[in-house]
């Protein structure tokens, strides 16, 4: 039988361990909200790429457009962790938010909605015209419709946080 005190012991050693394995995965800093912003400026343009070519592909081919689906959802996952990591502080974050923060989220969303208006009247003219010179059917007219709401989502998400990452400098390394 083990005495209670090498277990005592042990148990201390064994729950610093995982504690100490559980700080390093980052976790624990998200639930503290101590994340670092970062400046995300290439993976931001990853993610628009994937979306418009997958996008395009879909009006290329809109027969089989399923290929461009999965593309549009890669940007759309690559998106969806950009307004996370990124440099613009959230609108109900724990921390305060001064008024630099507040003017570089403001620009960067009016940046980024201008960028999803201007996209959403030049595609809808695109693919009104596509579907008049290709004859398309109504179920892939109604497809295109819908990828093309898909990707304009990965433009709301990623237009925002490229912006903010390219208009200011980044801060040193500590």
């Amino acid at each position: 039988m083990i005495p209670e005190a090498d277990m005592s012991r042990f148990n201390q050693r064994l729950f610093s361990r995982l504690d100490a394995a559980a700080d390093r995965t980052g976790i624990p800093a998200l639930a503290r909200a101590e994340v670092r912003r970062r400046h995300l400026r290439w993976i931001p343009i990853l993610a628009l790429v994937l979306a418009v070519g997958g996008w395009a592909w879909g009006l290329a081919r809109p027969e089989g457009m399923h290929p461009g689906y999965a593309l549009i959802t890669a940007g759309f996952v690559l998106g969806t962790f950009l307004p996370i990591f990124g440099p613009i502080k959230p609108w109900g974050g724990p921390r305060l938010v001064d008024e630099f923060d507040r003017q570089l989220r403001q620009r960067a969303f009016l940046v980024g909605f201008a960028t999803v208006s201007f996209a959403t009247f030049l595609g809808i003219w695109l693919m009104l015209g596509l579907a008049l010179l290709d004859h398309w059917s109504r179920e892939a007219l109604m497809g295109q419709l819908a990828y093309f709401a898909y990707m304009l989502f990965v433009l709301y998400l990623t237009v925002p946080t490229l912006h903010a990452s390219w208009a200011t400098r980044p801060v040193e390394e500590d």
